[in-house]
């Protein structure tokens, strides 16, 4: 069968890329699970004791320690991905994220144990992270790596879609579980079940990639003798270490689009209670995370016929221009309490990360099959720690005394400007790199920029 995409895809492809977009919509599933139901994991977890926002800040340390553990992961499950192959740790990564929600589900709690439950729940989250870490390296690699030339973006984009599918699946599930069990009872049990429905899906994940084969790459390489003796060293020799640099500042630019966008958006939305009620505000999220989902496949599908780093260097072009006049619409829409200039200013916000869509195609493009697994997760984990400083970055532009004329106490326009400097950090890297769509992957890293 041809591989130019305009055949139809085969069902090795096909198993992969379904596989994939379950095993990062679990991914999503997990960390919303754990913000949406933040005010109940701090009574289960801590002693009450404190001020509010310093108990719910406990929780969401732990959302954090999963972050800062996704760059380990993807180091150990990525550099051995590229020595033994992608097939067999695909399995282990998916099997250790359903055995940590599985575990997740039984942690004592502090009436139990005291502050031990707290210290679990941590060590828990940071070994879901390198789960995760590994999942992203060696998932995306192996999805790609099984798809067409011409359809990787498209296959990509799908694959990046399954993150906005995860968080709408888990405050639904969320919502089913409160609404069956009520207030009480998800302070008691219902927050064990609510972990407890992550691992279902796993089993399907699991399935489908005990019947994969190999990564056709990889076979390949392996055949050719050009498997790396150690791949993650190898991101940082000479010139490799260019490659790496320039996804690092391509990923970094993204994260704090994303996190400027929808770590802004509840904020933005509600004011503080001056804005839209919770209700209100859930359905107009759960909006631009249904905008966003179509968005990706949109965008990576763009990218097979445009080509990523074209399409991409435009549409931070698009960002520039775009995202102030984004956060002023909903800003205003929030404070008149206007549904429908709300719907229109969550449509242009989600229209705001659409870039996201070619990511995994294009980091498979970035790097030689020998360190490819390494060189896919590294990259898009460590271009997550410098944007989960997002927070203080808009308080910083806050402080600047013309943005905070401008705003009022209200930050709207402090985030657009993060989301500015991010589109140039993404755009000046793309000055770095070549175009990727379409090559062929054992030629990644040996094409000129430009």
């Amino acid at each position: 069968m041809s591989t130019d995409g305009k055949v139809g895809l085969r069902r090795e492809t096909k198993m992969a890329m379904y596989s994939q977009f379950i095993g990062f919509m679990l991914d999503a599933y997990d960390m919303a699970l754990v913000l949406v139901m933040a005010p109940i994991l701090v009574k289960v977890f801590s002693s009450g004791t404190g001020s509010e926002a310093w108990q719910y800040i406990t929780i969401v340390l732990t959302y954090s320690i999963t972050m800062a553990a996704r760059p380990l992961g993807s180091a150990i499950f990525g550099h051995y991905a590229d020595k033994i192959g992608r097939q067999f740790l695909l399995v282990i990564t998916i099997a250790g994220v359903g055995f940590m929600s599985f575990i997740a589900a039984f942690l004592p709690t502090y009436a139990s144990i005291g502050g031990w439950s707290y210290v679990l729940f941590c060590l828990l989250r940071f070994s879901m992270g390198c789960f995760f870490g590994g999942e992203y390296a060696v998932g995306h690699t192996f999805a790609i790596e099984h798809a067409p030339p011409g359809k990787r973006g498209a296959i990509g984009g799908f694959i990046q879609s399954g993150f906005p599918a995860g968080y709408v699946l888990a405050t639904l599930v969320f919502a089913l579980i409160s609404f069956l069990v009520g207030k009480e009872a998800m302070f008691e049990y219902g927050w064990r079940i609510a972990f407890l429905t992550g691992v279902l899906p796993v089993f399907l994940a699991f399935y489908i990639r005990r019947k994969l084969p190999e990564s056709p790459e990889f076979k390949k390489a392996r055949e050719k003798g050009e498997i790396e003796k150690a791949p993650f060293w190898s991101l940082f020799k000479p010139p490799a270490h260019r490659d790496f640099i320039q996804v690092f500042v391509f990923m970094s630019g993204l994260f704090l689009t994303d996190y400027a966008v929808y770590g802004f958006l509840p904020n933005l939305l509600t004011l503080n209670g001056r804005g839209f009620d919770t209700t209100t505000y859930s359905l107009i999220y759960g909006f631009a995370l249904f905008m966003a989902f179509l968005g990706y496949n949109f965008y990576g599908w763009l990218s097979d016929i445009v080509g990523r780093r074209s399409l991409t260097m435009w549409y931070c072009g698009f960002l520039v221009v775009f995202g102030i006049p984004s956060y002023y619409v909903l800003y205003k829409a929030a404070l008149a309490h206007n549904l429908v200039f709300a719907v229109i200013g969550t449509t242009m916000a989600a229209m705001l990360k659409l870039a996201w869509g070619i990511v995994p195609a294009y980091l498979a493009e970035r790097f030689p099959t020998r360190r490819r697994a390494v060189g896919v997760g590294l990259g898009y984990s460590s271009g997550a720690l410098l944007g989960a400083g997002f927070s203080i970055y808009v308080w910083w532009a806050h402080s600047i005394p013309f943005i905070r004329e401008l705003e009022g106490p209200d930050l709207w326009l402090s985030p657009a400007v993060i989301l500015i400097v991010g589109s140039v950090m993404t755009f000046a890297s793309l000055l770095y790199s070549p175009e990727t769509r379409g090559i062929e992957l054992n030629d990644a890293g040996r094409i000129k920029r430009g």
